[in-house]
């Protein structure tokens, strides 16, 4: 539509224009002239440019052979152009002619702001955010702009709200007040930690009404709690009410008593007031300086100090009483027992205590501190009444014990015997080991029942120490019953200790035989011994000859059962190195170049029969002729008598007499 009537009016420019220059120069009247107008006008005027209307009013608007152009429009909208130049608003970015968006002559109704609310961003354009409540009016321009003009259309609360404040709380009613909440509601929105008085505790539940009354928002008095509390406290107090009291609730009190002379500790802090406040605090101050303004004595005044002395207020019932103050500290197993494992009369105490009637009697005096007292005697008296002569506190059964009894005894594989082994019961019946301090007092006249121990009825006194009292004899009555004479304790399994002398028995060992394995001699045989038959080892009733170890070598040469091999031989070294021929017989043999022969010269070994049977062996019974050992060199031709030429003492062997070298003679 609007460029149709652009058009219309481009092809009228040309009359237009001449009928202005007819009207300048001499033309119609008044009256004529506007009915000329209405002639030649492409359309009526909009009612904002009804006073331009008429022929003469043309060139209010349009230049001389041109169309209207933006400058015709800016100097009568110098605001626009003032919001042009500025680059804001709508205008910021328009570019070009007016007549683009604005068009005239569409009648005295026509729109000269074509404009649509859909899609206006009001806060980018306008510089105005509507939200909240005031969302709905976006559509509603008219609501607002009550003038064809949207300039100087002001934002501010009261050119559209009425002020119930009256300017008593300024113009900023966004202080308080918000789009998104009604004013009648702002209540539910206001932030009162924004203003001089935050609320807090039992504040926030208050209703505005009840402090802001007759709609009065400042100036209300805040600066004590007597502002709006009224003091019930007579007489009247000068402290602070926060000294005792919170705004949590109006009921609750804090008040530190470590400010008075009596702090609360430990139970009395979940003491209500009342308990000890029979009457109000501010008037009546009760007695504190001892516990039994308070509490009653429950020992009837057999303790002459103060019960804070045993007792503290984190546990009136379960005091971490000092015990070591008494004169029986308790150390060890007796520090974790309970008071009425001792102090028996307490657990009946302890029942009574919940029934009505007088306050019960705690007495913790009168106990015996011996052990018997508490703990039955396992030995019965043979040990005497000082039991920490042997136990402890630390644990109650012996788990080591050092026998003040010096020697050797006591060291050793002995050491680390149970007591059990040696101190064993002597009948069968068993009796109570030590007494629990756990376990419940027992009733009166009987002894505590505790469980029996390894040690039951046992003696420790006048014990036996003989070896065959509690080990069993291996040697089977071969020897006597004084262990100690070869055995030691102080090697594993009481081996035979190594400064055992064989030469107290009948066999002395010397030289080889020194370092000779005791199994070597003395196997492990089954056979009747003088305590019975059995296995064991073999120590007596051994032979002592050689032959009775070592095999015969000679095959009874010397004797049929060689017996007498000291002869030749001797323990340092059993290997003959020299020997010294005893036969008188021989005694012209043995001498000269004899005496320097090897005895393997003569003595050689052979194999044949002999006294022990047949074998091979050194056959030392020989044939003295000289023959026997040397080649006759006279071929039997002097006889056998070499002796008749030759002599054995001379210097040489094969020395010869004269004579017989003047016969040729010789001598192997």
């Amino acid at each position: 539509m609007v460029s149709g009537c652009w058009r219309t009016a481009a092809r009228q420019t040309a009359l237009l224009v001449g009928l202005m220059t007819f009207a300048f120069f001499g033309g119609p009247s008044s009256v004529e002239a506007r009915q000329l107008g209405a002639l030649v006008s492409p359309g009526r005027l909009s009612q904002p440019h009804a006073t331009l209307e008429g022929i003469r009013s043309c060139d209010k608007c349009h230049e001389a052979g041109q169309r209207v152009t933006a400058a015709k429009c800016l100097s009568c909208h110098t605001p626009i152009a003032d919001r042009l130049r500025a680059k804001r608003g709508v205008h910021r970015a328009v570019q070009g002619d007016c007549v683009t968006c604005h068009a005239e002559h569409q009648g005295t109704a026509g729109e000269l702001r074509p404009f649509t609310t859909a899609g206006f961003d009001h806060a980018r354009e306008a510089g105005y955010p509507l939200d909240g409540l005031h969302a709905p009016l976006a559509a509603k321009c008219a609501s607002c702009h009550k003038t064809r003009s949207y300039l100087g259309v002001s934002t501010s609360c009261a050119s559209c709200h009425t002020d119930t404040h009256k300017g008593a709380l300024g113009n900023r009613c966004e202080t308080c007040h918000t789009t998104k909440t009604p004013f009648k509601q702002v209540s539910q929105g206001f932030d009162h930690s924004r203003a001089a008085f935050p609320l807090a505790g039992a504040h926030q539940k208050v209703a505005c009404e009840s402090c802001h009354k007759n709609q009065q928002f400042k100036g209300v008095a805040f600066a004590t709690c007597a502002s709006c509390h009224r003091d019930p406290h007579a007489p009247k107090q000068t402290e602070s009410c926060a000294t005792c009291h919170t705004v949590a609730t109006w009921r609750t009190r804090r008040f530190d008593h470590a400010r008075t002379k009596f702090a609360l500790k430990g139970e009395h802090q979940t003491t209500a007031c009342v308990a000890c406040h029979v009457r109000p605090a501010l008037q009546v101050t009760p007695k504190y300086d001892t516990c039994a303004a308070c509490h009653t004595d429950p020992h009837r005044g057999r303790f002459k100090q103060d019960c804070a002395s045993c007792h503290n207020e984190q546990s009136f019932a379960k005091a971490p009483f000092d015990h070591a103050t008494t004169p029986f500290p308790l150390t060890g197993k007796h520090g974790p027992a309970t008071c009425v494992a001792c102090h028996t009369n307490l657990t009946r105490v302890a029942v009574r205590t919940g029934r009505p009637g007088p306050a019960p009697t705690v007495d913790f005096g009168a106990l015996k501190k011996d052990c018997v007292s508490c703990h039955a005697d396992t030995h019965q008296g043979d040990l005497g009444a000082t039991c920490e002569t042997c136990h402890s506190t630390e644990r109650f059964a012996v788990t080591t014990y050092a026998h003040r009894t010096p020697g050797a005894f006591f060291e050793g594989a002995h050491m680390p015997v149970a007591c059990a082994k040696c101190h064993a019961p002597s009948g069968t019946a068993r009796v109570p080991v030590l007494a629990r301090i756990a376990a419940p007092p027992a009733p009166a006249g009987r002894a505590p029942a505790v469980p029996p121990g390894p040690l039951a009825n046992a003696h420790f006194t006048a014990t036996p120490r003989t070896c065959v009292t509690c080990h069993a004899d291996v040697h089977l009555g071969q020897v006597a019953q004084t262990c100690e004479s070869c055995h030691s304790v102080a090697l594993a399994k009481f081996a035979v200790a190594p400064t055992f002398d064989h030469a107290r028995t009948t066999f002395p060992l010397g030289g080889k035989h020194g370092p000779v394995a005791c199994v070597k001699c003395h196997e492990r045989q089954a056979q009747a011994f003088p305590a019975g038959p059995g296995t064991a080892t073999r120590l007596t009733g051994l032979a002592t000859t050689c032959v009775s170890c070592h095999q015969d070598v000679h095959l009874g040469q010397f004797g049929p059962t060689g017996q007498r091999c000291e002869t030749c031989h001797t323990d340092q070294a059993f290997k003959l190195t020299t020997y010294t021929h005893r036969n008188r017989a021989q005694a012209t043999f043995f001498v000269g170049a004899h005496t320097k022969a090897a005895c393997s010269a003569c003595h050689t070994p052979a194999t044949g029969q002999f006294a022990g049977g047949r074998g091979t062996a050194v056959r030392y019974a020989i044939d003295t002729a000289c023959t026997s050992c040397h080649r006759d060199v006279h071929n039997g031709a002097l006889g056998p008598k070499c002796a008749d030429c030759h002599r054995l003492d001379r210097i040489a062997a094969r020395q010869v007499l004269p004579s017989a070298l003047a016969l040729g003679g010789g001598a192997r």
